[in-house]
């Protein structure tokens, strides 16, 4: 044991400072939502987020545009399809807010947002906003070849 004049000096000691010494324990660190350990993305922050609506709209619009280009590949030879944020005023079309269509520069330009923000589906879920986009890309492809949709793929959808 420590005489009592060590013992006040040390005492002065940890008063003159405000600390006193603890023993070696893990302290337990408050964390938002209380994680512990902060979890973070598998993929990490530099990466995109594969789930966004840029990369879901893109990827399901591209799956049917291709889809009619192996059913179409004389008439849709050539031509390019973009992709925009929101309308540009270039081209024409029958619905001019949600594609536009560009004959003589051989494009046809989808726009993202008013297409993913339209209302008025029965059902509003994943599904059936990927068969909306896949109506429009349908519809901008009407529009440029100047055919109605019954006429482009014949037999298609007679099973409906």
């Amino acid at each position: 044991m420590c005489p009592p004049a060590r013992r006040e000096a040390a005492a002065r000691l940890i008063g003159m400072f405000g600390r006193e010494r603890r023993s070696r324990r893990p302290v337990r660190v408050r964390r938002r939502h209380e994680r512990r350990p902060i979890r973070s993305s598998l993929t990490g922050p530099s990466l995109p987020d594969p789930r966004s609506r840029f990369t879901r709209f893109e990827t399901d619009a591209r799956g049917a545009v291709e889809l009619l280009q192996s059913y179409l590949p004389e008439e849709l030879r050539g031509v390019s399809v973009g992709f925009q944020t929101a309308p540009a005023a270039r081209g024409e079309s029958r619905f001019p807010l949600l594609y536009s269509v560009d004959r003589d520069a051989r494009t046809i330009m989808l726009y993202r947002m008013p297409i993913q923000r339209a209302r008025g589906l029965h059902v509003d879920d994943d599904e059936h906003r990927r068969y909306f986009i896949e109506h429009c890309v349908y519809q901008a492809v009407c529009d440029y070849l100047g055919r109605d949709p019954w006429e482009l793929l014949p037999g298609r959808f007679d099973h409906y």
